[in-house]
């Protein structure tokens, strides 16, 4: 029978979850980002990659290092230009390290800039011996000095939905009620800033059967931004809407698989969406076979798999029920 106890410690248990770094293991993700427009449920563009992360503690603190190669454009090795100068870069700054703390968030550090810095070296040598252009002399004197302010590539990194999504703050107090309202960051129109979504942030006390707990986020209803009229002119009235589903694992709290669904569009006068963009966002984790005889720590907030005693009486006896959907 499942170990049993009071809403108000499980309650307890999920909002003060942290990461657990004993026996975490490197992680392997698979990324695919696709782009589409209108109606048509064909991608005008897509994007895969593979995600290696590795969680180290040194001097007590976390040393996160995420490693992204093998990038496929449209499902085919880079081979036009910008794929070709977009993918020198990405293996000049990867592998990248930052700080991670115990909550999942990030000061957004740059640790081994050096290391960047001589790799974009010998990437700029690889491409001055198969190139030679004068937009290709402008795109190196831009990297060059993008690499001369370190605060440069930090700010360049929140042009990335990884970044944006991995370091989102998923362990915050959700009160009585499992909810709480937040904002999440994304960078939903290319080479700009994160747009704020506001909404409403879930934690779900009912673990998966694949090993996960989930956290759900929701945005409100926005405006879109002008950015999508203006790529549809004649559009007016027009909206966006964002939701995240992000599964941790049971054990050590670390991500493990994310979907981000981001609309922009109108509506007819049934109030139908009429799509004008629609971002579609997957990250799996690959190595889950690690999960297979794992069980879950007795103060784990999930230990109950969702039932719960009902409150104690004045007079310390428990009602003869369970709850289950609070």
């Amino acid at each position: 029978m499942d170990i049993l106890m009071p809403k108000k410690e499980i309650l307890r248990r999920l909002n003060s979850i942290r990461i657990k770094p004993s026996g975490l293991k490197l992680r392997k993700y698979g990324v695919s980002v696709k782009y589409f427009s209108g109606k048509s449920d064909v991608p005008e563009k897509r994007v895969d990659y593979e995600i290696t992360i590795e969680l180290n503690l040194q001097d007590y603190k976390g040393i996160l290092t995420i490693s992204k190669e093998f990038i496929f454009y449209n499902q085919h090795e880079p081979d036009g230009m910008s794929e070709i100068l977009g993918n020198a870069v990405s293996k000049a700054l990867y592998p990248l390290q930052t700080y991670l703390n115990e909550k999942g968030l990030s000061t957004h550090e740059i640790i081994n800039i050096e290391e960047i810095k001589e790799r974009w070296k010998k990437e700029k040598t690889r491409l001055s011996d198969k190139y030679s252009s004068k937009a290709l002399e402008t795109f190196f004197e831009t990297v060059d000095k993008k690499l001369k302010d370190r605060s440069e590539i930090e700010k360049s990194l929140h042009h990335d939905w990884f970044w944006n999504l991995f370091f989102h703050p998923k362990f915050v107090d959700y009160g009585e009620t499992r909810k709480t309202s937040c904002a999440l960051f994304l960078s939903v129109i290319p080479y700009q800033p994160a747009l704020r979504f506001p909404g409403i942030q879930t934690i779900h006390k009912i673990p998966t059967d694949y090993h996960s707990f989930k956290i759900e986020f929701e945005s409100e209803e926005l405006p879109a931004d002008p950015y999508f009229i203006s790529k549809h002119p004649g559009k007016t009235g027009a909206f966006m809407s964002l939701k995240v589903i992000f599964d941790l694992d049971l054990y050590y709290h670390f991500p493990m698989h994310t979907r981000a669904y981001f609309e922009a569009y109108t509506k007819d006068i049934n109030g139908n969406k009429l799509f004008i963009k629609k971002i579609q966002y997957t990250q799996y984790q690959q190595n889950t076979e690690e999960f297979n005889n794992k069980v879950l720590d007795k103060s784990s907030p999930f230990i109950t798999g969702g039932l719960v005693v009902s409150e104690q009486k004045k007079w310390g006896f428990y009602k003869n029920e369970y709850e289950n959907d609070w």
